[in-house]
């Protein structure tokens, strides 16, 4: 894996946890909310002191602001503020209410927010832990030497206290489900990911046909296949006349429009399965597979044709290109490296004799193909 990779993949993980955090306080907020209305119905069934009530309001107000706060991407201010609401209400309630309420287990859902939040170094994950594991000893311990403010009998304080378990398990139940959905969203992310950095380091950034070293990868593929089958398979070697020129008249960026244009033609000229990239600077290599020296040969002419028809046009003006062609059948017993160098040394006789030719080697034979002529010449 490149840096480059690891860098991308390091930023889309840092980015999903944070997200997969302010899922989790989002959740929290809610469910703090929630759990004020419910302990302020109860309160007011019993007929309970007014002021209580009203804290209990405000408490919900506090959370249900405290969700807004977060979904707008405030999630340090809103995590901070979530520790601070939770930690007051929980030692309010447990003052009025006593340990027996229940209430003090609602600050264990504080530990599983503190743990994923990305936002937070090791230390300072310890010390929030710390604070909160002491914070709810002090709950329980003070529930034992303080009495509560407001009495409730038994059966109420069971009622409440199976409510906050029920809650709590609920919450930590809906925290799993956001780490669970997350690790599949990561899981898929990555998987595209990789799938497109394999694609990009397969092509040629300019003219995202295959580059070299993939067609490589394709041709020997193709080769062993071809072993197997005894099928012929055919390349074509095409190269841009007097490119130089391009550049030099009408600048790189117009050559750069050359290339690209250029490999569109060449695409939509040939199969689907046949294979293009770009081999050197206005260099293309195309493979064929299961092709015989005739199917070589029309696949040729098409593309010279095509191309020597073809005006491209750069800023107003038509640029006139032409290309050579140098095209060779592979048998099964032949290295693909010499055929591609004997395209290479058919393609290099058409600049030399005339520019805008197919040349197509066998053996020692030459077989051209130009706008001059519509037939076949054998020169050894």
């Amino acid at each position: 894996m490149t840096p480059g990779t690891t860098a991308v993949q390091g930023f889309l993980d840092q980015d999903l946890r944070q997200q997969r955090f302010s899922r989790m306080v989002k959740l929290l907020s809610l469910s703090m909310a929630f759990i004020s209305v419910v302990l302020a119905s109860l309160l007011v069934m019993i007929e309970t002191r007014v002021d209580v009530i009203i804290y209990l309001f405000v408490s919900l107000l506090a959370n249900v602001l405290l969700y807004f706060v977060v979904r707008n991407g405030f999630l340090k201010v809103g995590f901070y503020s979530l520790i601070y609401f939770t930690s007051i209400n929980v030692i309010v309630g447990n003052a009025v209410l006593g340990w027996r309420s229940g209430l003090y287990i609602l600050l264990f859902l504080m530990i599983p927010v503190i743990f994923y939040n990305p936002l937070l170094k090791r230390l300072e994950k310890a010390i929030l832990c710390l604070f909160f594991a002491l914070l709810i000893a002090s709950a329980i311990i003070l529930g034992f030497m303080v009495p509560p403010s407001v009495k409730l009998n038994t059966l109420q304080l069971q009622t409440m206290n199976s409510f906050n378990v029920i809650m709590t398990c609920l919450v930590l139940a809906g925290i799993s489900y956001l780490d669970f959905r997350n690790t599949i969203e990561v899981e898929n992310k990555l998987i595209n990911l990789n799938h497109q950095l394999t694609y990009l380091a397969s092509r040629d950034s300019l003219t995202n046909l295959l580059n070299r070293r993939t067609m490589s990868e394709m041709i020997e593929m193709e080769h062993v296949r071809s072993s197997r089958s005894g099928k012929t398979f055919g390349l074509i070697m095409a190269d841009v006349d007097d490119f130089k020129h391009v550049n030099d008249d009408y600048g790189h960026a117009a050559g750069d429009l050359v290339l690209t244009e250029l490999s569109g033609l060449i695409t939509a000229t040939l199969r689907k399965q046949d294979l293009i990239s770009r081999w050197g600077g206005e260099e293309f290599l195309i493979l064929l597979p299961e092709t015989d020296l005739e199917g070589v040969q029309v696949a040729a002419e098409k593309v010279r044709g095509i191309i020597s028809r073809s005006n491209i046009v750069y800023q107003g003006k038509p640029i006139k290109v032409t290309v050579c062609i140098g095209g060779v059948v592979c048998q099964d017993q032949e290295d693909w490296d010499e055929s591609i160098k004997l395209a290479d040394r058919a393609l290099y006789y058409g600049k030399t004799h005339g520019k805008n030719m197919a040349i197509f080697s066998k053996g020692n034979t030459y077989c051209i193909l130009s706008d001059q002529t519509e037939e076949f010449h054998s020169l050894t």
